[in-house]
């Protein structure tokens, strides 16, 4: 009887224990996500009071593609900034872009490519489906467009789709049979082309889940959904790779970086310290007294529009590989 009111005592040591770890644990999170600062991405060049998201930055930190849209995504091109010194550049429409709806344009983070997703015509396939398409990129110029090979495009969407070091494909899409609406899925890598998708289901919810993002190192995933507990649209969220290999529960990165607008298409730098997001967030609603100052709050950069911003996240990078 007394050993097992011993065992009991030690129990309820180890109990109170990891509580107090995982209030502890939480506490820092929370720490870490109010320490996270974001802003506009080069406003009045690359932010501006157009409808501009879903970016990429250059492993080289020279070059900023984007989408610039119309509303409610009537049609999409793709255009691009370079840096000279510490200022970016009026943008340009990138050559191959600009005549069909092109959009999720993304630089390979270790090889010579250039990745983006479009409407564009494909001999018999069905028209009005975004699929993948590549481009030879030398640093310079760019060459003409090609479909990926393999089954990642398919009779689905491809949407938002970003290449891992290893050259694996995340991406969302709506595919029958699977668990939400819109899901999260991989395309594995294969030399005569990528491997049909297969959904991510420890991250997929009954709700939207889309716009997947792999750190460099393959250990953290950001996303957005639009699943229970956020602040009312889409949210930006990262999973941690567990041991087994399956990816953690989902955490939301907190108000700092998500409102209760759609914020989206998480992209991070080459090094993996720096996130870029699109969001609709305006922090500037207040009331007007008269027509001018309507237009003026209409030509401004946080008019309702989609923005582009940045946020430095080596804080955050370093708090969840601890959690592994």
């Amino acid at each position: 009887m007394i050993k097992h009111k011993k065992v009991a005592k030690i129990g309820l040591l180890i109990s109170a224990i990891s509580a107090q770890w995982l209030v502890q644990a939480d506490e820092k999170l929370a720490m870490t996500l109010n320490n996270l600062e974001p802003s506009l991405f080069a406003p009045n060049t690359v932010s501006t009071n157009q409808f501009e998201y879903g970016a990429s930055l250059s492993p080289d930190g020279k070059k900023f593609a984007f989408v610039r849209a119309l509303a409610q995504f009537a049609h999409s091109a793709l255009v691009i900034s370079n840096k000279q010194g510490d200022t970016w550049q009026t943008p340009t429409l990138l050559p191959f872009s600009g005549e069909f709806h092109d959009t999720n344009p993304y630089f390979s983070k270790d090889s010579n490519t250039f990745y983006f997703t479009s409407r564009r015509p494909v001999e018999g396939a069905a028209k009005d489906i975004f699929k993948m398409w590549q481009v030879s990129y030398d640093g310079d110029k760019f060459g003409k467009p090609e479909l990926v090979p393999g089954k990642i495009n398919g009779d689905h969407n491809v949407v938002y789709p970003t290449v891992h070091t290893n050259k694996d494909i995340y991406f969302s899409s709506v595919i029958k049979g699977t668990t939400g609406g819109v899901d999260l899925f991989i395309s594995k890598f294969h030399p005569d082309g990528y491997q049909a998708p297969t959904e991510i289901t420890e991250l997929n919810s009954t709700a939207s889940d889309a716009d997947p993002e792999v750190s460099p190192d393959g250990k953290l995933l950001f996303f957005t959904s639009m699943r229970p507990g956020g602040l009312g649209h889409y949210d930006l969220h990262v999973s941690v790779k567990q041991k087994d290999g399956k990816w953690g529960k989902p955490i939301n990165l907190g108000d700092k970086i998500n409102s209760r607008r759609m914020d989206s298409d998480p992209i991070l730098s080459a090094d993996g310290n720096t996130l870029f997001f699109s969001s609709d967030k305006n922090p500037e609603v207040k009331a007007v007294n008269n027509y001018d100052e309507l237009l003026q709050r209409q030509e401004s950069i946080h008019n309702g529009l989609m923005n582009i911003y940045s946020v430095d996240i080596t804080e955050l990078n370093q708090y969840l590989r601890n959690k592994i």
